[in-house]
């Protein structure tokens, strides 16, 4: 694979090609002084604990260095002239991978960009290395994959879906955090619907929805009402409820279960909740759904 200015290589773009895992490891580094050097592969450098540098080889004697903390990552395009810097300790998580044709269960790459703004953006990528802090999403993604290619692989079907998710994290990171140019309003209101979109199914609080965008809970409330149109409460109600409508709809889970599975403790107030913002009761909306889909069959 030869080296290019962008963040892959262009035969990712337009091949019939998927990624394959070239080679992945664990490792504690203390004091250290790399010598510069390259990778056929493209490479993840997630660092678990401490700091480290990542210097990369501009040329003509130049470097861009990137310092990397925990919760950090950068992911360097294959062949690439790079040198890492440990000053005191570091622990990081390194994944390697190259090209193979697209025999597998993931299609081609190329394809899913189509499906994928955020992948497509991530694949025609400017410069060798892109840099983003992770909330524990990538890393969660990367600990799976490494999982299962330590138990099965890296030709098994589930090693290839995982490593395909591992790039549509970062894809999606890589979005976020170009988003950074919106007003500061608009990224609270993100963090706060991301937060509860993720957790509905617990019983979460206004406390814990501005906790996680970083607001005072006041605030956070009169934001979002005038962003959005309606309080948070009434936000994460209604999520709820249309979580409800969908298990209702496409599941077999008894009725009265449903109300845990949508972050509801008590059974008699989701009917409540669930008739104000239905029009009738989960009962006679399942019965409903039972019917249509009877009908749309008899016509068959």
């Amino acid at each position: 694979m030869g080296e290019q200015s962008g963040l892959f290589h262009e035969a990712w773009q337009n091949g019939e090609y998927r990624p394959r895992v070239h080679a992945y490891y664990f490792k504690e580094w203390t004091i250290n002084r790399m010598d510069p050097h390259t990778h056929d592969s493209t490479e993840i450098m997630y660092v678990m604990n401490g700091e480290c540098l990542v210097a990369i080889d501009g040329g003509n004697g130049r470097e861009s260095v990137h310092p990397l903390r925990k919760g950090d990552f950068i992911v360097l395009n294959a062949n690439i002239r790079h040198r890492l810097r440990v000053d005191r300790a570091c622990r990081m998580l390194n994944v390697e991978f190259d090209l193979a044709d697209a025999d597998g269960v993931v299609p081609p790459l190329r394809r899913l960009a189509r499906e994928d703004a955020a992948l497509d953006a991530l694949l025609r990528a400017p410069g060798p290395s892109v840099t983003l802090t992770d909330p524990d999403e990538v890393l969660h993604a990367l600990k799976s994959l490494v999982l299962e290619l330590d138990l099965r692989g890296d030709g098994g079907a589930l090693a290839q879906l995982l490593l395909a998710q591992v790039l549509f994290r970062i894809a999606r990171l890589l979005a976020e955090s170009r988003e950074a140019g919106l007003p500061q309003a608009d990224l609270y209101v993100k963090q706060a619907i991301a937060y509860m979109q993720e957790n509905y199914d617990r019983d979460i609080k206004l406390q814990d929805i501005a906790g996680a965008a970083n607001l005072h809970p006041s605030y956070l409330q009169r934001l979002f009402k005038r962003q959005v149109g309606q309080p948070v409460t009434a936000y994460l109600t209604a999520h709820r409820m249309e979580r409800a409508k969908m298990l209702l709809s496409h599941t077999d889970i008894p009725i009265a279960d449903i109300s845990e599975y949508v972050g509801v403790a008590s059974r008699s107030y989701f009917h409540a909740l669930f008739k104000k913002h239905a029009g009738m009761t989960p009962v006679e909306y399942r019965s409903a759904q039972d019917r249509h889909r009877w009908n749309t069959n008899e016509k068959l």
